[in-house]
């Protein structure tokens, strides 16, 4: 079943709400406690024709295509919107829709803190969680404490069955390709934890085998698209053995919280997210991270695959490409523009990479 088909099956069927969300970090719970869907909002495969009006032409094209969607008219089916501060990008595409362009929906904001994370931050990340969810009252009417302690039980089974995906492809013990590997994880951006938990159990028991045996390597980024990639690395046999992406493993790579509380469960999960650029996470902490999944992994490169014109990851692959060279893991870096594809250019150099590394 189609995502949009998905999508008016849970309103019609389960008398649900949907609200589109856009990249990245967002308490998905909240919105699970209070009967609402997310629909995320990244990469959405329309041709621009709308958005420049609106945007500069070097704004990345995961903001652009998300305006693109709405000027289309093509998110009918959202009851709401949700703008997560990830980025000046996103900050300003909120912005845009709330105030410009006459969207007859309410649009929510979640402002998460930004590294360094102590103590006042702490605070401050719980009064956002409940000023989100007072904010949705309206739209949901009021959140329910046991429903959102039972979705957040949820959302760490939902956590727990990505860690074992990731765990199980890093020791190649899951016969799957690598463009269906990402299409199960990307399931999330849509699937109500109701549905998503029997499909990611599913999949973990039919996708279990050997992997192959060409050589591994870890996608680092904001998400697998144009997803080209992944079909060129499966023809040419190699895996994506980790990733350091933030619309997968930064997102859901997330170790349980043992707190009976709900809303300090939430805060720290967060808290315990891996490091991220849209979070200002320190560069040392997000080398640690690559090269500890690359030892867990078996990756011998890095492939830097980046939404072009995506600053808070501009700003950190040169250092990072640096300072993994320097610890004996070649990289390559490929600036890319969402669902257009890959250039005989961006193959050869591919290829090139692996024949590198084997």
């Amino acid at each position: 079943m189609d995502r949009l088909t998905y999508l008016q099956r849970q309103k019609e069927d389960q008398g649900r709400k949907v609200c589109g969300v856009f990249p990245a970090q967002y308490p998905k719970e909240i919105l699970w406690a209070m009967n609402l869907v997310p629909a995320e909002i990244w990469d959405p495969p329309l041709s621009p024709e709308l958005a420049a009006g609106h945007l500069q032409p070097y704004i990345c094209s995961v903001v652009r295509q998300g305006l693109e969607l709405l000027l289309q008219g093509k998110a009918g089916v959202c009851d709401a919107f949700l703008f997560p501060h990830t980025c000046d990008s996103i900050q300003n595409l909120a912005s845009v829709v709330n105030d410009y362009i006459g969207l007859d929906k309410p649009c929510h904001f979640f402002y998460h803190p930004k590294a360094p994370h102590g103590a006042a931050a702490k605070v401050y990340y719980q009064e956002q969680l409940k000023a989100l969810a007072a904010a949705l009252e309206p739209l949901a009417g009021p959140l329910d404490q046991a429903e959102l302690k039972r979705r957040v039980a949820q959302g760490q089974r939902v956590a727990e069955l990505y860690g074992q995906m990731y765990q199980m492809r890093a020791q190649g013990r899951l016969a799957c390709s690598n463009a269906g590997f990402y299409q199960a994880v990307r399931r999330g951006e849509y699937l109500f934890p109701d549905d998503l938990i029997p499909y990611l159990e599913g999949f973990l028991q039919g996708a279990q085998g050997q992997a192959p045996s060409g050589p591994r390597v870890l996608l680092s980024g904001v998400l697998p698209n144009p997803p080209e990639i992944l079909s060129l690395l499966d023809g040419l046999g190699a895996t994506v053995a980790a990733d350091d992406l933030l619309a997968c493993s930064r997102r859901l790579l997330i170790p349980p919280s043992a707190a009976a509380d709900p809303w300090q469960a939430l805060g720290e999960q967060y808290f315990s997210m891996p490091p991220c650029s849209s979070k200002g996470s320190p560069l040392g902490e997000r080398l640690d991270f690559i090269l500890g999944q690359c030892r867990a992994s078996g990756a011998t490169g890095v492939i830097f695959y980046l939404v072009k014109f995506c600053e808070p990851e501009l700003f950190d692959v040169p250092i990072l490409s640096e300072e993994l060279k320097k610890q004996g893991v070649p990289c390559l870096t490929l600036d890319v523009e969402l669902n257009q594809g890959l250039s005989g250019q961006m193959a050869t150099r591919v290829e090139a990479f692996l024949e590198m590394l084997g």
